[in-house]
């Protein structure tokens, strides 16, 4: 189901869409409107989509008869229209795959404008079965089902498209390839008809005995697996007890030992939470994109004052390697005795985490679960380096990332290491090559405290005491990041011309009277499937969040978020300002990011530490970025093949 429509076309002149959704009631007197200025007759056969099948739709998909009227033919028609009554063409008539119309709802403008989308087929009767699916009452869009009718179809060595089954070999039509019930027979069974591959569900209902249903949906489960949707039956709504469940299910029952304790927020720490269920919350700081799904309007104006202070104070942008385990050594405030722990320990409640011997540390390791041997024996090794780093006079504490305990191997005239995710190459002749080559353990020293409990600070002033065999890399700081003007005008003018439906989107009142309390954190777990892919248009974005909500939460819910959406209809209007407002922080998120990354190459990612807030800058949506390697990390899959139900 589309939710929330991601086609709108038509634009004003500052980017907002000149067209809405329309409701069910509404869809037939506006269809005949168009029926009479067209000339063309769509009954409800020709309606696709969700067009009048669903309580509102974000336009009106309408099957149009190639071998009657050409795209050219009902475009200049429509353009002709438009002149002859005074009106600029280009607000009212667009032409790409298809041809759009800015339509007046029940041919009467007070009543707003929905999009048309014309879609032409040689074969009306194929056509309108392919874009008609997904059915009434299906958890899943049309564009699902096609996807598991495309992944049936390939088990057997065919195709299935717009234009009807194909060889995957010759590419050509098969015989009877634009018969649906023909096709149903091919796919599913000798007494499958056309209404089988209705939906995804009765797709699922007539393989429900087929001996080979597991390797006909093999395909189909790994690209829910990737959108993070799940099967028919196994749709419900992700609550923390399910959460709970799940994580104690996978750390016990599965073997993972966890080496390494997750350390309380750091600034710091580029780490990704990709787990469903907990609200795309940051294990670190946010992504500086993140920050509108976070406070609104707000969170746009706390992202751009972040930039803004990262442009006027090179310093505070630093990198950030991809070491572990962090540690955390200094010598206490008050009595100077020499402390050393993790982030865990350091934020204790309860108990002393501060260990102040090699045997205190490894009581404390010892209190948490799994193995820690390995773990405990590097802190005892570190000891005595770490120690003798800091001047006696030192007080105070910092913080670094381990990146190797041994020198590392070279390769091909490069020191090569991965302390966690994250690769290295570094050349041997390098400035820093250089430096590791006279170490034996190296650490990433980036931030410091004053006392335990106080705020984090980055890592100025500090003297080091030289350690044989140590070295500790402060981290890179670029010079003159420039933000694109561009970018940041329009996303001010976003908050001025949208900030308040944005407020009224985000209060915590309503949202609370609807109990949709977690909105905004599910949208950012729906941001979070798309890691280690292109990220889409906020208006695809916008689309298919609409749909990913439909199997993430339970059906009473789902339609308390539609009602929200849609009272007051400035709701829907102020979401899609948000994904707007998301992708264009993005945009000059990693345009600041190549910035850093022209001047100082080969960091993981970098990170803004003002007095108006943190954000990250780091990789997200593309296979290879930082966030996917870590989400691969997080979600390790089974070594053999299994169907991911």
């Amino acid at each position: 189901m589309k939710l929330l429509e991601g086609g709108n076309v038509f634009k004003d002149a500052d980017g907002q869409p000149m067209t809405g959704r329309i409701n069910q009631s509404d869809v037939a007197q506006t269809v005949a409107w168009i029926e009479t200025l067209t000339g063309i007759d769509f009954p409800r056969e020709r309606w696709l989509g969700s067009t009048g099948r669903k309580p509102t739709s974000g336009d009106l998909d309408l099957a149009v008869d190639a071998n009657k009227v050409s795209k050219e033919q009902l475009a200049s028609q429509l353009i002709q229209w438009a002149q002859s009554h005074g009106e600029d063409p280009r607000n009212w008539v667009k032409k790409g795959g298809e041809v759009h119309l800015r339509v007046p709802i029940n041919g009467r403008p007070e009543n707003g404008y929905v999009q048309a989308d014309f879609m032409f087929f040689p074969n009306l009767e194929w056509g309108g079965f392919y874009y008609g699916g997904g059915g009434t009452d299906s958890a899943y869009k049309g564009m699902v089902r096609n996807v598991l009718i495309s992944s049936l179809a390939k088990v057997q060595g065919l195709k299935v498209g717009s234009n009807g089954m194909f060889s995957r070999a010759s590419n050509e039509l098969v015989d009877g390839g634009l018969d649906a019930d023909l096709v149903a027979k091919t796919l599913l069974g000798p007494k499958a008809t056309k209404e089988n591959l209705q939906s995804v569900e009765s797709i699922y209902a007539a393989l429900a005995k087929d001996p080979n249903r597991d390797a006909k949906l093999a395909d189909f489960r790994d690209y829910l697996a990737k959108n993070g949707l799940q099967e028919p039956g196994q749709v419900k709504e992700e609550t923390e007890v399910n959460f709970l469940a799940r994580l104690r299910d996978r750390i016990v029952n599965k073997g993972y030992t966890p080496l390494i304790e997750t350390e309380a927020a750091s600034p710091y720490q580029i780490y990704e939470a990709e787990e469903p269920g907990v609200g795309g919350r940051a294990k670190g700081i946010e992504h500086l994109e993140d920050w509108v799904f976070r406070m609104g309007p707000e969170g746009i104006t706390k992202a751009l004052a972040i930039v803004g202070h990262a442009e006027a104070s090179p310093g505070v942008t630093t990198a950030k390697w991809d070491g572990k385990p962090a540690i955390i050594w200094g010598r206490k405030p008050t009595t100077g005795e020499f402390v050393l722990t993790d982030g865990s320990g350091f934020e204790a409640i309860g108990y002393d985490g501060l260990a102040t011997s090699p045997e205190m540390i490894a009581r404390i390791q010892n209190t948490r679960k799994g193995d820690r041997t390995e773990l405990i024996q590097i802190y005892r090794d570190l000891w005595p380096v770490l120690e003798a780093s800091l001047p006696k006079n030192f007080r105070g504490y910092v913080k670094g990332d381990l990146l190797y305990m041994q020198q590392p191997p070279v390769e091909a005239g490069n020191f090569v290491f991965q302390p966690n995710t994250v690769p290295y190459r570094i050349p041997v002749k390098s400035p820093l090559g250089q430096r590791i080559a006279n170490s034996e353990i190296g650490i990433a020293v980036h931030s410091m405290y004053a006392d335990q409990g106080d705020p984090r600070q980055p890592l100025r002033g500090v003297a080091f005491n030289e350690v044989p065999g140590l070295m500790l890399e402060r981290p890179a700081t670029p010079k003159n990041l420039q933000a694109d003007p561009e970018i940041v005008k329009t996303l001010k003018r976003l908050v001025r011309t949208e900030g308040t439906k944005m407020n009224i989107l985000f209060n915590p009142a309503e949202l609370r009277a609807m109990q949709i309390t977690d909105l905004f954190k599910l949208a950012v777990d729906f941001i979070n499937t798309k890691v280690g892919s292109t990220l889409p248009p906020a208006s695809q974005l916008l689309a298919e969040f609409g749909d990913w909500l439909q199997t993430k939460v339970t059906p009473r819910k789902f339609a308390n978020i539609v009602e929200y959406f849609n009272s007051p209809t400035s709701n829907t209007e102020a979401m899609a300002a948000a994904f707007l407002a998301f992708e264009l922080l993005h945009e000059l998120k990693m345009q600041l990011k190549g910035q850093a990354d022209l001047q100082f190459p080969g960091q993981e990612g970098w990170v803004m530490a003002t007095p108006d807030g943190y954000a990250k800058m780091v990789g997200r949506f593309e296979p290879k970025a930082f966030a996917a390697l870590n989400r691969q990390r997080n979600n390790p899959q089974p070594a053999e093949k299994s169907p991911n139900v």
